[in-house]
């Protein structure tokens, strides 16, 4: 596994459009509320990334790297690097993740 391929959209996604997001619901509203429905899209957003629809099997991925079927094997991977760009699953994930753990923080210094 290549971490240095995650941390580009770490930074990206769950880093600077996180903190953004949560950043600017705390300056606006100065409530827990948006931060709660931030906090639950993020959820949302993290189980999207990492759920899939079904599993692929390895003999059709296989295939199709074989027979240069690029399109179909393109979103299959979770992991950035293979393309120059990152795939939704992994933008999603971070993101998510992000929006989960920056709200959690905002909560905490909301209650404090």
């Amino acid at each position: 596994m290549d971490w240095n391929a995650l941390i580009a959209p770490l930074a990206r996604y769950t880093l600077l459009a996180a903190v953004v997001t949560v950043g600017t619901a705390y300056l606006v509203f100065r409530s827990g509320l948006p931060l709660l429905v931030l906090a639950g899209t993020g959820v949302i957003l993290v189980v999207l990334g990492a759920g899939e629809a079904g599993a692929a099997p390895a003999s059709g991925f296989g295939q199709a790297e074989e027979m240069d079927m690029a399109g179909l094997t393109e979103g299959m991977e979770m992991l950035p690097g293979s393309s120059s760009d990152y795939s939704l699953r992994a933008k999603l994930l971070f993101y998510g993740l992000g929006l989960v753990v920056w709200n959690v923080v905002g909560l905490a210094v909301l209650l404090r």
